[in-house]
């Protein structure tokens, strides 16, 4: 049972750094693999679930209450977690669209004279 747990703390953050080395960038720079690091991250979310779950199960069975309770808190941390990389996982993946860049709107000035022959317009 304790094993689930190793696989899961080990596990988790190999996949989580083999993410973030495919999606880190540098500068303006597009990363090279970034559906291969999505595919890292949604690993990395499957298992932040899945095996403090499946040790919360194996706890309750084997009337180990106290185990299976910290194993269902873990897992509940990874669901939020796990949650939270799986949706830059998706954006990475192609699976659901990232949202659009915000782009500022261009403002545009003129300049205006008024009467009395004081100018304050550039050239002019």
């Amino acid at each position: 049972m304790s094993m689930l747990l190793g696989v899961w703390a080990v596990g988790s953050i190999v996949l989580f750094l083999l993410g973030m080395r495919d999606l880190f960038t540098f500068g303006d720079a597009a990363p090279a693999h970034s559906a291969r690091g999505g595919a890292f991250l949604l690993g990395c979310a499957f298992l932040l679930v899945a095996a403090p779950l499946a040790a919360t199960v194996i706890g309750a069975l084997g009337g180990q209450t106290i185990y299976a309770g910290v194993c269902a808190v873990l897992a509940l941390g990874g669901l939020v977690l796990g949650g939270l990389l799986a949706v830059k996982g998706l954006q990475e993946t192609g699976a659901i669209t990232k949202p659009a860049a915000v782009v500022p709107t261009q403002t545009t000035s003129h300049c205006v004279e008024f009467s009395g022959g004081d100018t304050r317009c550039p050239g002019g």
